[in-house]
C-alpha cells in the first residue's frame, strides 16, 4: 500500500504540475562501515586534494575528520571513498584525492573513528555545496563550521490515519531564523537542487515549519535562507544552508514527525574561498545579455559534461553577471562543456525565467584545455513566457 499511495501522489502531483522526483524503494542500510575507515585514505598525487578548518561556535575543533564519498547513496550508507587524518590543533585538515567529484561530510565521534550513525554530543557538517570537485594539481580550500547532534525524531499522533506531516524548528546559533524554507527530497538525483517533492513556506520569527499531507515514505529534510528573500538559485554569501543529520526521516500515516535542526552561514561555512567559484586556473568566460545587447541581472552561467542541458544540475556554475554582464566559470580539467545561463537553479526553466544557450557551435559546446581559458564565450537569453 505504501508504494501505491506514492505512486499515485506523484501522478497527482504531475497532474497539477507540481514537480515530483522519483523515489528509491528505500534508502541504503544505515549501518557502520568497519573499524578501520581511518586508513582509507586513498593514494593520490601529492598537492591534490581538499584542505580547511574546523571550527565549532567560532571555536576551532581539534580531532574532527573529513569523510568523502562518491556518491550520495554512500553517505547514507556511511561507505566513505576516503577519511583525512583528524584536524590539528589550531583545526586546520588536509587530504589527498584523485581529480573527481566528492561528497564531503566533517565529522567527530565518540566512539572513534570509523564511520556511522551520529549520536548526540557529536559533530557534523554536510558540506553545502556539495558534490565538490578536485582539480589536479591544486588542494581546493573546504571549510566546515561544525554543528553539535541534539535530539533524534520524535513522533506523536495525529489527526489523518491517511498521511502523515512534518514539522519542527530551524535555528542559528542557538536562536529561531525566519525566512527559512525547508524543502523534502524522495532522493538525492538532483544533488537537492530545485524545489523537491514538497516544500514549507518561509518560517516566522518562531523559525517553526510544518508540512503537512505527506504521503508515508522517507525524505530528505534540506533547509535554505538566501538574503534576496529568493526560494531558487545558488547560495552564495549570507545565505544559510541546512542539512538534517538525521536524513532521511521516516513520516507515518496519522504520525506528527518532529525534528529541529541547526543551520549553517554560507560566509561562515566556507566563504570566499567557495569551491564553486575558486580559481582552477581552467576557465571559460565571456559576457551574458538580452537580445537588446543590456545586460541581464541575476543571472548565471552554466557548464555541463553532456549535451542534455535541461533537467539536470549543471556541473559548473558562474557567479552572477556582473554590471558589465561578464561571467567566469572555474571548471576542473580541460574538456568538453556545454554552455547555458539562466537566472534560477535546478529542475527545467520555467516561465518568467531569463534563458539562453551558447549558439556559436550547432550543439552548444566550448573546448578548453587544462591551464587555459576559452574566452568571447558570449551568451543571449530571453525570457520565458507563457
Amino acid at each position: 500500500m505504501k508504494r501505491i499511495f506514492v505512486l499515485m501522489s506523484a501522478v497527482l502531483m504531475t497532474a497539477l504540475c507540481i514537480p515530483a522526483f522519483a523515489h528509491t524503494d528505500s534508502a541504503p542500510e544505515a549501518t557502520a562501515a568497519p573499524a578501520d575507515t581511518a586508513k582509507l585514505v586513498t593514494a593520490a598525487p601529492a598537492g591534490t586534494g581538499f584542505e580547511g578548518r574546523m571550527v565549532w561556535e567560532g571555536q576551532v575543533l581539534s580531532g574532527a575528520r573529513v569523510y568523502a564519498y562518491k556518491s550520495f547513496d554512500d553517505v547514507v550508507a556511511f561507505k566513505p571513498f576516503a577519511v583525512s587524518p583528524p584536524s590539528a590543533d589550531d583545526g586546520t585538515y588536509r587530504m589527498d584525492l584523485p581529480a573527481g567529484k566528492y561528497y564531503l561530510v566533517a565529522k567527530k565521534r565518540d566512539k572513534g573513528t570509523d564511520d556511522g550513525p551520529l549520536n548526540v554530543g557529536d559533530y557534523h557538517s554536510f558540506h553545502g555545496s556539495n558534490p565538490i570537485n578536485v582539480a589536479p594539481g591544486v588542494y581546493t580550500h573546504v571549510g566546515f563550521s561544525m554543528l553539535k547532534e541534539s535530539q533524534p525524531v520524535a513522533y506523536e499522533d495525529g489527526s489523518d490515519p491517511g498521511s502523515g506531516t512534518l514539522m519542527g524548528e530551524v535555528t542559528y546559533m542557538g536562536k529561531p531564523l525566519d525566512g527559512v524554507y525547508v524543502m523534502l527530497y524522495l532522493d538525492a538525483k538532483t544533488d537537492f537542487k530545485g524545489l523537491g517533492y514538497s516544500s514549507s513556506p518561509p518560517t516566522g520569527k518562531s523559525g517553526k515549519f510544518r508540512v503537512g499531507f505527506l504521503p508515508e515514505s522517507d525524505y530528505f529534510v534540506i533547509a535554505r535562507k538566501r538574503a534576496s528573500g529568493s526560494g531558487a538559485g545558488p547560495l552564495t554569501d549570507g545565505d544559510y544552508f541546512g542539512y538534517y543529520v538525521g536524513n532521511p526521516v521516516s513520516v507515518k500515516g496519522g504520525k506528527l514527525a518532529k525534528i529541529s535542526f541547526e543551520m549553517l552561514s554560507k560566509a561562515g561555512e566556507i566563504g570566499k574561498d567557495d569551491s564553486l567559484f575558486r580559481e582552477t586556473g581552467t576557465q571559460i568566460r565571456g559576457r551574458i545579455t538580452g537580445k537588446d545587447g543590456k545586460v541581464v541581472k541575476g543571472v548565471y552561467a552554466f557548464a555541463y559534461e553532456e549535451k542534455v542541458m535541461a533537467h539536470k544540475r549543471p556541473s559548473f556554475i558562474s557567479r552572477e553577471v556582473d554590471d558589465k554582464g561578464g561571467y567566469v566559470i572555474n571548471v576542473s580539467t580541460g574538456g568538453t562543456y556545454y554552455i547555458g545561463a539562466r537566472s534560477a537553479y535546478g529542475d527545467s526553466p520555467g516561465m518568467g525565467e531569463w534563458y539562453g544557450r551558447y549558439d556559436t557551435t550547432p550543439d552548444h559546446h566550448v573546448d578548453v584545455k587544462t591551464g587555459e581559458h576559452a574566452d568571447g564565450i558570449d551568451i543571449t537569453v530571453e525570457k520565458i513566457l507563457p
